[in-house]
């Protein structure tokens, strides 16, 4: 692509955003919430500091979206972070936690109820919310139900935490595809590159605490 070529591709992209909010706002959300993943995947605290402005925002954009599993995570998001925030940061009577590991059985127990409950939530939705696209459905309420158990690893540092996220991006990055967001579905998408990076991240952290 030509220099003009491209100046021109930015400029219709600038102007797409600043004319849409809806649009501007999504993308705002998108870099403040990749730096956030990015904090992270580094166990800075301040990663759950920036989470709860996040999850004020996406209850907004999410229910304009129409992916209301998604809202109805970030509601109980919030208190999931204020948990996990105290569990990260420690105080004096407590050191902060580090990165440890479940077993295998609670992991696929806790995944298995999960899908579940997504797969019932689903075929509710389907039935009875004007015949919902099977496909943003599923993702949306897979990410709910995910979401829940993801967010208790986190804030107790599981290691495993980092594999249920990526499966779950990729899933409702499909979802706000089905949707029309296609910001949103680029940005799971990193989201879900990222979470490769936070599962090495954790990982050699915890063989460091394990020498």
């Amino acid at each position: 692509m030509h220099i003009p070529q491209l100046l021109v591709a930015t400029i219709d992209v600038v102007q797409s955003l600043i004319y849409h909010p809806q649009r501007l706002l999504e993308f705002i959300l998108v870099v403040v919430s990749v730096f956030a993943h990015f904090l992270e995947t580094r166990q800075n605290i301040w990663s759950r500091i920036l989470a709860f402005p996040i999850a004020l925002t996406n209850i907004y954009v999410y229910s304009v979206r129409q992916l209301y599993g998604k809202v109805i995570y970030s509601i109980v998001f919030i208190f999931f972070n204020a948990y996990a925030y105290l569990r990260w940061k420690g105080t004096l009577h407590r050191k902060p936690l580090q990165v440890s590991r479940i077993s295998y059985k609670m992991l696929l127990s806790i995944t298995g109820l999960s899908m579940l409950g997504s797969m019932v939530w689903t075929f509710i939705g389907h039935i009875y919310f004007n015949k919902a696209p099977i496909l943003s459905t599923y993702g949306d309420t897979c990410y709910m139900f995910l979401g829940f158990m993801d967010k208790w690893l986190m804030s107790h540092k599981k290691l495993e935490r980092w594999v249920v996220t990526i499966f779950r991006y990729i899933i409702f990055s499909l979802a706000c595809y089905q949707k029309g967001a296609i910001i949103l579905s680029i940005h799971y998408l990193i989201l879900s590159v990222i979470g490769i990076y936070g599962q090495i991240q954790w990982y050699i952290s915890y063989k460091s605490m394990k020498i």
